[in-house]
């Protein structure tokens, strides 16, 4: 097997274990990982508009919107028309959405340090930037947009 063959199943491997026990611990919340990753963008960015909110987790304004939808009827979130642009719906979080997701995401941040334990903080700078080379060089030559 070459080198970047070997190189390649390693990282999708090493993603599949990761995402196994973020899925998971997403799971236990009761949310899945779009529901989380908005809640997440809402938490540090504050309200956004629908479109910016699926930008920043990777999703089609379509599938965003049954995910607002659904924490909506969670009451972890709110629409609210936009100050200066009718068109635009802006989204934010409730209350009890802000105290359940610091409460989940604390608990989050711990299960990710159990996974990255292993590695030195040199380490982790480290991987961060070889992946963000390869990862940038990756979309330069087509790999996504």
């Amino acid at each position: 097997m070459n080198a970047e063959l070997k190189l390649t199943t390693i990282l999708f491997r090493t993603f599949q274990h990761v995402q196994d026990i973020i899925k998971n611990d997403i799971a236990s919340y009761g949310l899945n990982i779009a529901e989380f990753g908005a809640l997440e963008v809402l938490y540090h960015k504050g309200s956004l508009p629908i479109h910016q909110i699926g930008e920043k987790v990777l999703m089609a304004n379509s599938s965003m919107t049954y995910v607002i939808d659904n924490l909506t009827k969670k009451e972890f979130i709110r629409k609210i028309k936009h100050p200066t642009d009718k068109r635009n719906t802006m989204i934010s979080l409730t209350d009890q959405g802000k105290k359940y997701f610091k409460t989940i995401f604390e608990h989050h941040q711990e299960t990710l340090k159990t996974v990255y334990d292993i590695l030195s903080i040199e380490e982790t700078s480290q991987l961060s930037s070889l992946l963000k080379k390869v990862g940038y060089h990756a979309k330069t030559i087509g790999g996504s947009q």
